[in-house]
C-alpha cells in the first residue's frame, strides 16, 4: 500500500490489473529509451544517445512502469532499442541477456515502450496514433507526516486479489472479519488503512475513459495526456526541480546556491550534523561483511571475484593480483641501496603505453625507477573548464579507487609494472587520499555565483565507458557519495569533499607520493601506514618509501597543523604506529621548496627527505646545469652521499598549446559538446615516447631523463660508470 500523510492506500482497477506503488524505484535517476527508432520518430533525437533526453521515460506509479510513447515512425518497420541511465552506457537494460531489443512499428507507426523497473523487463505495445500516456510524477508524503507502520510490509487483501495473484490477511472490520465494499462502475476503488486508529475504509472511484481528464486511479491511455508530464515545459504542483528539472527551475532565485553545508567555521572539520540522512546509494561500512577467503604465496593466479546480494543480485570487482606474483627486480650493479636511493623520473602526461616503452632506456640508464602520475579512476568532462578541455589536475579529482585512470586502463599498468621491474626500473605512483571530486551527477544544475554564474552539468570518468563508476553531489543541499569506494556523505568533512594503495603495491609498484598530505592529519597519516603495515604483512616492502606532499614554507597557511609537527613530533607518532626506526625511514617528506628555500622543518632528518627542481605544479624552461647539480653539489648539501637520497627529474611537456590541458588527446576541443563557445584552447595529441628524440627539441614532450650529461651525473652519484649516449641510442643528441 502507499502511504500518503497519515493513511495507507491502494488504487485497485480490477479492469485492468493494475497496482500503485509507493515510489519511483530510480528517483533522481535519468531514464531513458534510446535507439534506432529516435531519428525516425516525431522527437527527432539523436540515434543510440544515452543522454538523448528526447527519449526520456517518465514513471507511471499506476502501473508501475517506466513508459514512454513513439509516434510518427515509418509503418512496419522494425527497430532496436534499449534503457540506459543519466546519460550514460553501463547498466543498461536490453532483452535476452542484455543485447538489443526489437520491435515492429505496425500499420500506425506508434508504439508505446516500456521498461520494468523490478523485474528488468523491456516490451513494446503497438497504439493508435492519437494514444499518449504521462504518468503521474509524484505520489510520495510530505516529510512532516508520520507513519507508525515503517518498515512494515502492509498490503490490502480479499478476494479481489483472485485477479491480482496474492492473498493474505493481516487487520480487518469489526472483529477481525473481512470488510466489504463494491465497485463503481469504472471498477476502480481506493482502499484506505488508517494506521493509528486501524480503521479500514474504502472509496469507489469514478475514473471516465475518454473525458480528457487525468483522475485518479486512471488508466485510460486517452486520458494519461492531462497528468503531470515531465518535460511539458509546465511545472505541475506535484513537480519540483528534484522530481523534473525539465519543467521546474531550481527553486532558489539568482544564482543561489544551498548552503546547508557550510562549515560553521574553520575549526570544524567533521561532516554537518544529519548528513547520514542522505546516504542512498553507498551502503555503510561494515554491514554485513562477514564473509572472507585467505590466500598465500600457493596461488599464483590472478583472482576474479563476485559478490552476491540477499536479493541475487551481482557485482563484479575488477581481477585482484598479489604482491607475490610480481616479477622480481632485476638486479643491477650501484648504490641503490635496496631501493632506499636512486634517481626518479617523473614522467607527467605520459600514458602508461609510452612509459612502458621507456622502461628499457630508465633500467639501462640507471634509473632508481618511474614515478607516474594518478592512476585511478578520475574526473573528465565533455564541458569547457577556464577555456580548456579536460584538465591536467582533473588527474587529482578521483572518482573512485578503480585503477583505470587517463593515463590507462588497469591492464595497461598492470603490463608497465612488470615490465619496467623486468629491466631493474621501480615504478611509483601519486596517490590521492585526501578528497574525491567535488563535481559528482545529480538532479541539480551546478553553478558559481563568484563567476558570472557559470554553470556546469553532469560529468564522466576516465574509466572505460562499460565499468564507469558512479559517484553523486546530489539532493537539494548537495552531498557526496562515491559507491564504488565505499564513501557516503559522513566520510567527508563539511562543505568539502573529503583507500586503493595495496591494491596497486599488489601489483608490484614499490611506492608513492601521497597528494594533499598536508590537508591531512599526521596521526591519520600515521594510521594509514599502519594499515598499509599490516595489509602488507606486519611490516613494509624493504624498497618501499612514501614522500608527503607537505610544504612547510609558502604553503603553510594551508596545512593540517603547525610545521613543527612535520619534525619530530610526526616521528614519535610513526614511532607509535611502525615501531621499528627502520619503517619510520620510509616515510619521506617532499622539500617542494627546493632549490630556492631550504630547511623550513629542519627537524626531519635530511634521509626522511625528497627533492627535485621542477615539478609538475610549477614548471620551468628547463635549464641542464640545474639538474646536473641536483646530483653532483645541490644546494644546501653537506654529505652529497647521503643527504636526499631520493631525487627527482622531470619530463613533462610544453606549454605550446596553453598551460592546462595535456597533449594525451583528451585535451581536444573537438571533445566538446557542451558551451563550446568558451573552449579556445585546445591541445592536440602528440605522442610521448619516441624511440629516437633528444631530451629538450620539439614542442611536444621533454625527455630530461635522456639527457647523457644529466644521466652522468646521476650515475656518478650512484657509484655508476659513465656511459655513452651511443649505447643509450642518444648518440646524435647534443
Amino acid at each position: 500500500m502507499l502511504f500518503l500523510c497519515s493513511l495507507l492506500v491502494i488504487v485497485v482497477s480490477l479492469n485492468n490489473i493494475v497496482y500503485a506503488c509507493d515510489k519511483d524505484p530510480h528517483q533522481g535517476v535519468l531514464v531513458v529509451a534510446v535507439g534506432s527508432f529516435l531519428p525516425a520518430s516525431n522527437e527527432q533525437g539523436v540515434n543510440w544517445s544515452p543522454s538523448e533526453t528526447k527519449g526520456q521515460m517518465t514513471f507511471n506509479p499506476v502501473t508501475c512502469r517506466y513508459e514512454t510513447v513513439i509516434n510518427r515512425l515509418l509503418t512496419n518497420t522494425s527497430y532496436e532499442w534499449k534503457v540506459a541511465f543519466n546519460g550514460n552506457w553501463g547498466g543498461d537494460k536490453g532483452c535476452n541477456g542484455g543485447t538489443n531489443c526489437q520491435f515492429n512499428s505496425g500499420s500506425t507507426g506508434a508504439v508505446l515502450l516500456i521498461y520494468n523497473p523490478f523485474s528488468g523487463q523491456l516490451t513494446t505495445i503497438s497504439i493508435s496514433s492519437s494514444e499518449t500516456t504521462a504518468p503521474d510524477a509524484s505520489t510520495s508524503a510530505p516529510s512532516v507526516c508520520s507513519n507508525s507502520f515503517k518498515d512494515r510490509i502492509v498490503r490490502a487483501s480479499g478476494d479481489y486479489q483472485t485477479e491480482l495473484g496474492s492473498a493474505a490477511l493481516y487487520i480487518g472490520c469489526g472483529n477481525g472479519s473481512n470488510c466489504k465494499f463494491s465497485t463503481s462502475a469504472s471498477g476502480t476503488v481506493e482502499l484506505v488503512f488508517e494506521p493509528n486508529s486501524k480503521q479500514l475504509s474504502f472509496r469507489p472511484l469514478a475514473t471516465i475513459c475518454g473525458n480528457g481528464q487525468c483522475e485518479l486511479g486512471e488508466t485510460c491511455p486517452s486520458d494519461y495526456g492531462k497528468c503531470p508530464i515531465c518535460g511539458d515545459s509546465i511545472c505541475q504542483t506535484s513537480e519540483t526541480y528534484q522530481t523534473c528539472l525539465q519543467d521546474c527551475s531550481n527553486e532558489l532565485s539568482g544564482c543561489g546556491i544551498f548552503k546547508e553545508e557550510n562549515c560553521v567555521d574553520d575549526s570544524q572539520f567533521h561532516a554537518t550534523p544529519g548528513v547520514e540522512e542522505k546516504r542512498w546509494q553507498t551502503p555503510k561500512p561494515n554491514m554485513n561483511a562477514t564473509k572472507y577467503k585467505r590466500y598465500t604465496s600457493a596461488y599464483t593466479g590472478i583472482l576474479s571475484a563476485v559478490i552476491t546480494g540477499s536479493d541475487r543480485s551481482t557485482l563484479e570487482l575488477p581481477e585482484l593480483d598479489f604482491i607475490w606474483n610480481a616479477k622480481l627486480i632485476f638486479n643491477r650493479s650501484g648504490d641503490y641501496r635496496n631501493g632506499q636511493k636512486g634517481a626518479i623520473a617523473k614522467m607527467f602526461g605520459w600514458t602508461h603505453k609510452d612509459v612502458k616503452e621507456k622502461c628499457e632506456f630508465l633500467g639501462k640508464a640507471g634509473y632508481l625507477g618511474v614515478k607516474l602520475f594518478p592512476v585511478h579512476e578520475q574526473l573528465m568532462s565533455i564541458q569547457p573548464f577556464e577555456n580548456a578541455m579536460n584538465l591536467w589536475y582533473f588527474m587529482y579529482q578521483p572518482v573512485s579507487y578503480n585503477l583505470d585512470g587517463r593515463m590507462g586502463t588497469r591492464e595497461e599498468l598492470h603490463d608497465l609494472i612488470q615490465i619496467c621491474r623486468s629491466y631493474g626500473a621501480r615504478v611509483y605512483i601519486d596517490a590521492v587520499l585526501n578528497h574525491f571530486t567535488g563535481v559528482g551527477n545529480d538532479l541539480n544544475q551546478h553553478r558559481n555565483p563568484n563567476s558570472g554564474c557559470v554553470k556546469w552539468g553532469n560529468k564522466t570518468s576516465s574509466t572505460p565507458i562499460e565499468r564507469q563508476s558512479p559517484f553523486y553531489t546530489h539532493g537539494k543541499a548537495p552531498s557526496n557519495e562515491f559507491p564504488a569506494a565505499a564513501s557516503g556523505p559522513e566520510d567527508f568533512h563539511c562543505d568539502r569533499p573529503n583507500v586503493g594503495l595495496v591494491d596497486m603495491l599488489s601489483l608490484g609498484a614499490s611506492g608513492f607520493r601521497i597528494d594533499a598530505a598536508k590537508h591531512i592529519s599526521p596521526e591519520d597519516l600515521s594510521a594509514i601506514m599502519k594499515k598499509v603495515q599490516i595489509k602488507m604483512g606486519g611490516k613494509l616492502p624493504d624498497d618501499f618509501f612514501v614522500w608527503l606532499e607537505v610544504l612547510t614554507g609558502g604553503e603553510a597557511q594551508y596545512i593540517w597543523t603547525g610545521p613543527s609537527w612535520y619534525g619530530t613530533k610526526f616521528t614519535n607518532i610513526l614511532k607509535q604506529d611502525l615501531i621499528l626506526d627502520s619503517e619510520v625511514d620510509k616515510i619521506k617528506m617532499w622539500d617542494g621548496l627546493y632549490p630556492k628555500e631550504l630547511f623550513h622543518n629542519p627537524t626531519v632528518p635530511r634521509h626522511r627527505v625528497v627533492i627535485q627542481n621542477d615539478d609538475h605544479d610549477q614548471q620551468n624552461p628547463v635549464h641542464r646545469n640545474f639538474e646536473i647539480r641536483l646530483f653532483t653539489n645541490p644546494n644546501g648539501v653537506t654529505d652529497n652521499n647521503n643527504d636526499w637520497p631520493i631525487r627527482f627529474i622531470l619530463s613533462s611537456y610544453y606549454h605550446a598549446y596553453g598551460d592546462l590541458g595535456i597533449p594525451d588527446g583528451k585535451s581536444l576541443r573537438d571533445l566538446c559538446t557542451i558551451m563550446c563557445e568558451t573552449c579556445r584552447k585546445s591541445v592536440p595529441y602528440i605522442k610521448a615516447y619516441e624511440p629516437m628524440a633528444c631530451a629538450y627539441v620539439g614542442n611536444g614532450h621533454t625527455r630530461t631523463h635522456r639527457d647523457i650529461l644529466v644521466i652522468n651525473a646521476m650515475r656518478a652519484w650512484m657509484k655508476l660508470t659513465p656511459i655513452s649516449g651511443a649505447s643509450l641510442g642518444t648518440g646524435h643528441c647534443t
